[in-house]
């Protein structure tokens, strides 16, 4: 097996292939994975001020011309916002920066700040002159990092699944694989007391949400879309098995912000999941007889 591996975003993103171990087998995942990386970035990076996402912001409430390559990225936000009924939404750069992610992250953006509640249903998306438009409604600006992560695990596992490898693409905990033989990941809850739960998938994506890693003195990065605040939540962990990555991120941090309404959202929808706080650790549909080691 090859794994190539790099750090940013403040975190570690890991890109692995069932394959004979060469030099230039390494060379070219690691080229891949920095070049997506970069395109990503480049892309959806609210702390760049020549991004596309921060043209869009700048000019809330009229239509800018962007790449095909963005609205993938957008549109994956905005399916996430859909299937949760507005949970995860896209519309919440001005209440993550109030919520006080940029002094954590200490990347100071032009972005304003203000909890303000969830806008998808006003982002537009038309043909534009060269490749696309896209409108938000004014005073609003994106933030594209709830799904993003998971979109590029999706994105590179199919990347080296169609040249005929094994793949495992771990873009900071939000894993995607595709395989013929099972292939085991783990599912940290990152409560003391907890272990992780070994998890064998072979075509499906897993992410862990959480208030633990990105937390600081007055909050934390998850915000509820119904209030624009930091979500008050019993959860520490929401862990969830689903089709994909950008999937199981989007009901991971559903569930979390849901709080003591995610189990039941988690299981009428069938999905495998595990809740963890220090206090307690709930499971939904398979998990417990068969996703936990």
């Amino acid at each position: 097996m090859i794994s190539v591996s790099l750090q940013t975003w403040k975190t570690d993103l890991v890109l692995s292939a069932r394959a004979c171990t060469t030099p230039r087998m390494e060379t070219v995942l690691r080229q891949l994975l920095t070049d997506e990386v970069q395109r990503l970035d480049a892309l959806a990076s609210r702390f760049r001020p020549d991004s596309e996402l921060s043209t869009v912001n700048s000019q809330a409430g009229h239509w800018v011309e962007v790449s095909w390559g963005f609205v993938a990225v957008l549109s994956a936000c905005l399916s996430a916002a859909e299937r949760t009924g507005g949970l995860v939404d896209p519309t919440l750069g001005t209440a993550i920066k109030a919520a006080g992610y940029d002094e954590w992250a200490d990347q100071p953006t032009l972005t304003a700040a203000s909890a303000q509640r969830g806008h998808w249903r006003g982002v537009g998306i038309r043909p534009g002159r060269h490749e696309a438009q896209v409108i938000i409604p004014a005073g609003t600006a994106l933030d594209l990092g709830s799904v993003a992560k998971a979109w590029l695990a999706d994105r590179l596992a199919h990347a080296v699944a169609r040249s005929g490898y094994e793949v495992c693409a771990n873009m900071g905990g939000d894993i995607r694989v595709i395989a013929q033989a099972p292939w085991t990941v783990w599912a940290d809850p990152e409560v003391p007391g907890v272990p992780a739960a070994a998890i064998a998938l072979t075509d499906a994506g897993l992410a862990t949400s959480g208030t633990g890693r990105r937390r600081w003195s007055t909050g934390h990065h998850i915000i509820d879309a119904r209030t624009g605040q930091p979500a008050v939540t019993p959860w520490h962990t929401v862990s969830v098995v689903a089709a994909s990555a950008a999937e199981a991120n989007t009901a991971a941090t559903a569930g979390v912000i849901l709080g003591g309404e995610g189990p039941g959202w988690m299981t009428a929808k069938g999905l495998d999941a595990r809740f963890s706080s220090p206090t307690d650790t709930i499971t939904t549909h398979r998990w417990r007889q068969e996703v936990a080691a």
